[in-house]
Order: C-alpha cells, then structure tokens, then sequence
C-alpha cells in the first residue's frame, strides 16, 4: 500500500511537471478559450470588460447612495472588489467542469492532466487581465492615490492563482465523479458573495467581526485591494493566505495522486 501511495505520487509529480513543461500549448488553448466565445464580435473578448464596467458603474453608484459612502470613495472599493470576485468565483465554479468537458479530448489525446488544469486557470488569468482594465479607468478618473505598496498586488495575485491551480485539482476530480456537486458550489459562491465585503465594506460590521475574520476570501481579496486603493497592507490577511496555499497545495498534491488515474473514467 505504501509502495503504490509512494508510485501514485511520484505519476502526479511527473504529470504536472509535464502540464508545466507544455506551457505553449496550454497558453495556445487558454486563449482560444476566451476567444471561441467571441468570435465574429466587433471588440471580442472586451465584451467582458465593458459588461463588467456597466454594472461596477451602475452598482456604485446606486449602492454609494444606499451606504451614502463618497461616490469617488466607494466605486473604486467596490470596483477591484468585484473584478476580485470575478476571478475568484471562475476560478472556484469553473473549476468543476474542467475535466468533464474536456471528456473526449481526454479519451483520445494523451497529454498530462495538469495541462487542462493550467489551461483553464490562464483562461481564467486572461479573463482578469481585460477585467482590470476597468479598475486602470477608475483609478485615474478618481484619482486613486498608489504608492509602492501597490507593487503587493502581484504577489497577492500569485497566491490568489495557486490557490485556483490548486481548487483545480480537488474540485475537477470531485465534480466529474459527483455531478450534482457543481451545484452545490454555484449556490455556495452566491451566498458567500454577499458574505464577503465586496459590495460593503468589512468596518460596516458592529457584531460578528470574527466571523469575518473566518472567511478566507475576504483576506485573499484585501491583499489584493488594499495594495490598489493606496492603503497599506495588513499582516494578518497575508499570514491567512500563506497558511492556505501550503495546506490546499499540500492536500491538491495529495488527492490529485489519489485520484488522477480515475479521472478518464469519470469524465
């Protein structure tokens, strides 16, 4: 048992080493990802951005109203908050449907696992990157004050991108096994959107600070806001996150050896 334990996760090494050695083909494929769904579009994949920016606009502008918050204070917030979330959420929903989709090529084309896995995390990557545009808009019309502390944005992205690497692994095996479980995940990640400060902010809270505390997205999306928003970077959301990516990338090596041999199977 020890000797099989030890040879199934010496083949997970060896697959997501092969996925990484074959950047060039999943970064080919993880943008005829996003650009398939545009195809025959005037502006392609800017649609993302510009439905995006309408709803940040029309969002801010009603909720600035509702908190009565500073417009010129609260859109830019909510603003990275959502293009956060956005990324985030693909990451985590999409995730389900990784290998379940990508069935037949998995029968029929014998590459590593991890290649569809890296394939569809940079979809996701490039996704964020036309989203961000939106933030760069707001940013100058607004006048957002940036020192070098937003330098820890790219780090806070890393982390963020590990982390989808890593949900990637647990949640396409889980979910091409059990269908109704992408299900589960979508209602999850709705409830947990309105959990999470991204509309609102986290000092709004008189009661239940700790419960705040407790969620893990909050912290992964203030490395990443507080940084843009010009404000200075707060240990503890940092200490959270790094503690996470080693445990979820000690337990998505772990349950990708376990399982990778069955995921033809159950795709």
């Amino acid at each position: 048992m020890v000797m099989r334990s030890s040879s199934n996760f010496g083949r997970a090494i060896e697959d997501i080493a092969g996925g990484l050695s074959r950047r060039e083909l999943w970064l080919y494929l993880g943008w005829q990802d996003v650009r398939k769904h545009y195809r025959r579009s005037v502006i392609g994949p800017f649609w993302l951005t510009l439905s995006m920016g309408i709803m940040v606009l029309g969002i801010g502008i009603l909720y600035s109203q509702i908190f009565r918050i500073d417009v010129q204070v609260y859109l830019p917030y909510m603003a990275v908050g959502i293009i956060l979330w956005g990324l985030i959420g693909r990451l985590i929903t999409d995730a389900c449907t990784v290998f379940t989709q990508a069935g037949d090529a998995l029968r029929q084309i014998k590459v590593p696992l991890s290649v569809y896995i890296f394939q569809f995390v940079w979809s996701q990557i490039l996704t964020f990157a036309h989203n961000f545009v939106i933030y760069i808009i707001v940013a100058i019309v607004f006048a957002v004050p940036l020192g070098w502390d937003a330098l820890l944005v790219f780090p806070g992205l890393v982390l963020i991108v590990l982390n989808g690497i890593f949900a990637t692994m647990i949640l396409g095996p889980v979910c091409a096994r059990f269908r109704d479980v992408p299900m589960m995940i979508g209602s999850l990640m709705q409830l947990l959107f309105y959990m999470t400060p991204i509309v609102w902010h986290g000092e709004q809270l008189s009661k239940g600070l700790w419960l705040l505390m407790l969620n893990p997205f909050y912290h992964f999306i203030e490395i990443v806001r507080r940084p843009l928003m010009g404000q200075p970077s707060v240990l503890e959301n940092w200490l959270v996150c790094g503690v996470i990516t080693v445990v979820m990338g000690a337990v998505a090596v772990l349950f990708f050896a376990r399982y990778r041999a069955r995921i033809v199977y159950w795709s």
